[in-house]
This record gives structure tokens, C-alpha cells and sequence, in this order.
């Protein structure tokens, strides 16, 4: 019996610890796996991904940026998860590591949108074939921007975007 109950407490433990998106991606694409396991710890622990996507991934790859380049045990800059169709279409997600990040605004007035979670997001870009977000959340940054080619008919919104958005498990 203590080692069904031993088991159980386990399982339960290790379902809870990390990020269950973030998880399935690692055990479906094993690329993104070997350069998550790269990862120091911390930053492992920050890696933010969606469970809900605007089409269906045929690929999913992990890259990263930091100092010195190349290094993953190094200062990480960001992560970013890239999502793509297999046609024409990429979602980027993107987690911006250092917390003295910061976006210039240009001076530009960008439209905003509330996340599901009262965050505010701003309206990067909204038009034809780009649409971006990005978001301050417990002192990350994050962003998603989905690029599709002009062959690709099916027209995206800035909603598909949201609705990523709203499905972020961090």
C-alpha cells in the first residue's frame, strides 16, 4: 500500500511541477526537448507556451538568444518557440528572459486588447499577413506574431492571436 500511495504522490508531483504545454511539446518533438534539457533551470522554468493554436503545427522548434551566442548556459536574452504549417504559415512565440527589457514605443499610439486575464496587450502589427502581440506578465515580456505567405488564403485575425494568448501556460 505505501508504495501505491509513494507512486501516486509521484505521479501527482511531477504532473504539477513545470508547464504541461511546454511539456507535450518536449515529449512530441524531440528537438525542442534536447534544446530545452539545455537550458539552465531558470530559465527552463520561464518558458511559456500555448495550448491553443490557430492551425495545426507540422513542426516546432526551441531557439534561443544569449551572451555569449550560442551558449546555453550562458545569459539568456529570449526563447522562442516557432510553430509552423508546413505551407506557409509561422507562430512565433517569444519570452524575453532578461527582466530589463524593454520595447520602445517609437512614440507610436498602438490599440491594445485585454488578455482573458486582465492583462493589456499592445497591438504590434495588424495587417494582411502579420499580426503581433506582446504583453508584460510578472516581469517577462512576451510576444506572438503570426506570419503567413500571401499564397495562403485563409485570412488570420488579431483574435487567433488573443485567443493564443489566452491559452499561455507559463
Amino acid at each position: 500500500m505505501k508504495k501505491i500511495v509513494t507512486t501516486i504522490l509521484i505521479l501527482f508531483l511531477t504532473a504539477c511541477n513545470g508547464n504541461g504545454a511546454v511539456e507535450q511539446l518536449k515529449d512530441e518533438y524531440p528537438k525542442v526537448k534536447e534544446v530545452a534539457d539545455q537550458l539552465s533551470e531558470s530559465v527552463q522554468e520561464k518558458l511559456g507556451a500555448p495550448s491553443e493554436l490557430p492551425f495545426k503545427p507540422k513542426n516546432v522548434v526551441l531557439t534561443y538568444a544569449g551572451d555569449p551566442p550560442e551558449d546555453p548556459k550562458g545569459d539568456i536574452v529570449h526563447t522562442e518557440f516557432i510553430y509552423g504549417d508546413g505551407v506557409g504559415v509561422n507562430l512565433h512565440i517569444t519570452t524575453h528572459h532578461n527582466k530589463n527589457t524593454s520595447w520602445s514605443s517609437d512614440d507610436k499610439q498602438f490599440k491594445t486588447v485585454k488578455l482573458k486575464n486582465g492583462t493589456k496587450a499592445l497591438i504590434e502589427s495588424d495587417n494582411k499577413n502579420t499580426k503581433q502581440i506582446r504583453w508584460k506578465k510578472d516581469g517577462l515580456y512576451y510576444s506572438i506574431m503570426l506570419i503567413k505567405s500571401d499564397k495562403i488564403e485563409k485570412e488570420y485575425t488579431i483574435e487567433d492571436v488573443v485567443k493564443t494568448a489566452d491559452s499561455m501556460e507559463y
